[in-house]
């Protein structure tokens, strides 16, 4: 295919592919916007931004002499001296570009974190399904670790879905990939989340034997050991293990100390869940409030589930009052997000208020949750 003009180029390929804009500028990381301002001829890019896109895409460019010299448009996409073939590139395949499966990696967790993930299921699968193709067989050690990243945050999008699964197949191939490329961070992080996948079906078997393999990893940082424990106390706590379940979990929070607010809020968030687990209700409120102050300015995602667990708390202990009040927070975040855990936990919320429900602050609560569950 010879093209003279860019926007020619962009429709071309298109065409060939089946593709939507939307399709295209998912495939080079850019929005259907932006495809579409270059599809009109409204933006210029770079050489080396256009060499790097149609690699993604499976095409590369061959600049050769022209043989005549017709007047060029304003907007030719190279030189007037030079016309550009695309033909399909040697490999032919992003999913072997290391900083292509990286991108989609980084764009699956900001959609997972911002919106949930039942707005990501689809197009990460379809994602994940596509770098396991692609990599069978490679020693590329930093493909296999952007794979793992990438395995890890669809693992995450289908936990979120609830397709579970689905999530504890995507973090096992994480660990695998992780794995191969000696990636040790990537290893006991994929570890510690197939440890949360299997406690929150109520498996404490299986989330205790993942949970002391993040362990055994070298090299563990202290944030990640700090998860690791969490997870192990979680998973104690679920087979009846209740002082070695509270030993787990104070050896989480005096390891990680010295944390960002996001991993403070997620561990923090992970010892409320345990505590909620055990029946501790006061200890798992105070808890989830620190994981909800930290949290909720960095993801309405989180922000929300722990929320809704501090809520199902206060019902527990018998606190309707400041259960219908942390409802009221709940009900201007929860419409930000789509997540089915979140529904989940909406639904049990109103069940749990049940016994109340004649209170006027409780009445005026279930309103509120009848209307975002709908």
């Amino acid at each position: 295919m010879e093209f003279r003009e860019l926007p020619e180029a962009t429709k071309a390929i298109m065409k060939e592919r089946g593709w939507t804009q939307a399709q295209l500028g998912d495939a080079w990381g850019r929005t259907q916007a932006w495809v579409s301002t270059v599809a009109g001829g409204k933006q210029d890019i770079g050489f080396n931004r256009l060499s790097r896109l149609l690699g993604r895409v499976g095409y590369e460019i061959v600049i050769r002499r022209k043989t005549n010299e017709a007047e060029v448009k304003r907007r030719a996409f190279l030189t007037s001296v030079a016309t550009v073939t695309l033909v399909p590139s040697a490999d032919g395949n992003p999913y072997r570009d290391p900083d292509y499966v990286q991108l989609i990696a980084d764009r699956v967790n900001k959609s997972l974190y911002g919106s949930g993930g039942l707005t990501a299921f689809q197009d990460a699968d379809r994602h994940l399904r596509r770098v396991r193709n692609a990599v069978t067989g490679s020693k590329d050690t930093r493909l296999l670790k952007t794979a793992s990243s990438l395995a890890r945050q669809v693992s995450l999008v289908q936990y979120d879905a609830r397709r579970l699964p689905q999530a504890q197949e995507a973090g096992k191939l994480a660990v695998a990939f992780a794995h191969a490329s000696q990636d040790h961070d990537g290893q006991v992080s994929a570890l510690n989340e197939l440890s949360m996948f299997y406690a929150y079906q109520g498996d404490g078997q299986r989330g205790e034997w993942y949970a002391r393999q993040a362990l055994t990893v070298p090299e563990i940082s202290s944030e990640q050991e700090s998860q690791a424990s969490a997870r192990l106390g979680r998973s104690l706590g679920l087979l009846g293990e209740k002082r070695h379940s509270s030993v787990s979990l104070d050896r989480a929070r005096e390891v990680g100390t010295d944390l960002s607010d996001f991993q403070r809020a997620d561990l923090m968030g992970a010892v409320g869940v345990a505590f909620y687990d055990q029946g501790s209700w006061k200890a798992a409120q105070d808890a989830l409030h620190e994981a909800v102050e930290l949290i909720s300015p960095l993801s309405p995602l989180l922000g929300a589930n722990y929320l809704a667990r501090q809520v199902q708390a206060a019902f527990r202990s018998s606190e309707p009052l400041l259960a219908a009040d942390l409802m009221d927070t709940l009900s201007r975040i929860a419409p930000l997000v789509s997540s089915a855990r979140l529904d989940g936990y909406l639904t049990e919320i109103m069940a749990l208020s049940t016994p109340w429900r004649d209170v006027p602050e409780i009445k005026d609560m279930r309103q509120q949750l009848h209307t975002l569950l709908v």
